[in-house]
């Protein structure tokens, strides 16, 4: 019983601890960090939405007001770019 506990407290810490990877709060996120969502529509939205967020607005309008996963990945690309 005590071998389980000892597993599962391990597992759990280990569970834990690889929520912490990823970008540092150190690094700014660039146009080339690769988004959550692996869509096409998501991942061009999300680059024009850094585009934007680096100074030069870019959007694909049709695409922004007819596809969810587009709308969704310009407005997530441009708030992780903003902070450049």
């Amino acid at each position: 019983m005590k071998r389980f506990i000892t597993g599962l407290t391990a597992l759990a810490l280990a569970a834990v601890l690889s929520g912490c990877g990823g970008n540092s709060a150190l690094e700014a996120p660039s146009s080339t960090t690769a988004p959550a969502n692996s869509d096409p529509n998501f991942r061009a939205g999300y680059q024009d939405g850094c585009t934007t967020a680096h100074g030069e607005y870019t959007k694909d309008s049709k695409l922004f007001n007819a596809d969810k996963n587009y709308y969704d990945g310009w407005f997530a690309g441009r708030s992780a770019c903003q902070a450049q």
